[in-house]
């Protein structure tokens, strides 16, 4: 049976936190480029475009119809070839692998009691390159290890006080400086060939940044900030199960509580993210139409950030639905598409006091994302 889970755009590319993951992850890093035959390449490009704001508020003013959050995008391209007969090599680069892009600016402009909450503008960037080697132990199962180095860097302005989750008051405009640092990834594989059988496990280890927090109204370092980005464990499966038909999934478990964001001491050390560990649930099936035509479909369950809300990404738990196609040319070169659309449960900041009920609690409900991308390849 040749239809493989790579060749139906199986979960979209693997693109954004708001439509796969929680905390601030956008572009999932997955190993099946390595599972393809021979050298191959593959350039995909993904446009997420998520609505999510507050919902109204009488006792705060709130009328609702607010977008806090702001479109991106991202860009992947991937490289694989065999060594030997037993061990291959790939290496992916990332435009945008983990990122924030939230602005509260109409909490501050606003006229309501809001007004007084914050204005917290943040924007975080990040890249990434992957390089990645499977070995192939027998001719089922494999060995997968990889090394992926990261930079990240951003900007934070609140002009109104924000009590962040941990550390005192926020109130000022920094940027944070280019960081850098290499996590690494470790895995193994069991296959069938004969029925399209395939799993894999892997762990991806911590990252962690020290960028300068630089005071931009009078240019100063106020010394170093953190930011994280958390152990993950994933288990991905496939299994042929009738002819030109596949079913596959994954469970993928980041610790982002593990993981925040905090600016420096001069600023008391304020952790301005309040992530929850997440869950991720995916399910779905693929079909080989004829010999040029395939696609995919698959639903996704995410436990997201809890019911208590981060400001950088305020969302809880959520579900998806994803369709894709894949069109094969006859000089081994494809042209892949879908759409994901994911809708979340309503979550709930707690506001300056961080505690439930207090007068300035905030609920974003109602709330959605959609992503549409498209991808390149080359079997050569």
């Amino acid at each position: 049976m040749s239809l493989k889970i790579n060749t139906v755009v199986a979960v979209l590319l693997a693109t954004t936190s708001m439509a796969t993951a929680g905390g601030m992850d956008r572009a999932t890093t997955g190993t099946s480029t390595l599972f393809e035959k021979g050298s191959y390449a593959e350039l995909s490009y993904a446009s997420t475009a998520p609505s999510i704001g507050p919902n109204a508020n009488l006792l705060l003013g709130l009328a609702g119809g607010m977008n806090v959050t702001q479109s991106f995008t991202t860009t992947q391209f991937s490289f694989k070839t065999d060594l030997n007969d037993k061990l291959s090599v790939a290496i992916s680069s990332n435009n945008n692998p983990f990122g924030v892009d939230v602005d509260y600016d109409d909490f501050a402009t606003g006229g309501g009691a809001y007004a007084g909450i914050t204005s917290l503008r943040a924007n975080l960037g990040s890249t990434a390159v992957t390089s990645m080697a499977r070995y192939k132990i027998t001719d089922r199962v494999s060995a997968i290890a990889a090394l992926k180095y990261q930079t990240v860097s951003g900007t934070a302005d609140v002009s109104v006080p924000l009590s962040a989750a941990s550390g005192g008051a926020v109130d000022g405009d920094v940027s944070l400086t280019r960081a850098s640092d290499t996590n690494f990834i470790v895995g193994a594989s069991y296959e069938i060939p004969e029925i399209a059988l395939r799993v894999v496990g892997t762990y991806e280890s911590e990252a962690t940044f020290d960028p300068s927090v630089i005071a931009e109204t009078i240019g100063a370092n106020t010394g170093p900030g953190q930011i994280k980005t958390p152990e993950v464990l994933m288990l991905e499966f496939q299994s042929g199960v009738a002819a030109n038909t596949l079913v596959f999934g994954s469970i993928r478990h980041a610790k982002w509580e593990d993981a925040q964001v905090k600016i420096s001491a001069a600023y008391g050390n304020a952790q301005l993210s309040d992530f929850d560990n997440s869950t991720t649930y995916t399910l779905g099936v693929g079909r080989k139409f004829s010999d040029s035509f395939s696609a995919s479909l698959s639903a996704s369950v995410d436990t997201g950030d809890g019911d208590d809300a981060s400001l950088l990404a305020p969302t809880g738990g959520s579900t998806a639905i994803s369709l894709g196609g894949k069109y094969t040319l006859n000089n081994g070169m494809a042209i892949s598409g879908g759409v994901s659309h994911r809708v979340y449960n309503s979550a709930t900041w707690y506001g300056n006091d961080s505690e439930l009920g207090g007068g300035d609690d905030v609920t974003f409900g109602d709330n959605s994302v959609t992503t549409l991308g498209m991808k390149l390849s080359v079997s050569f």
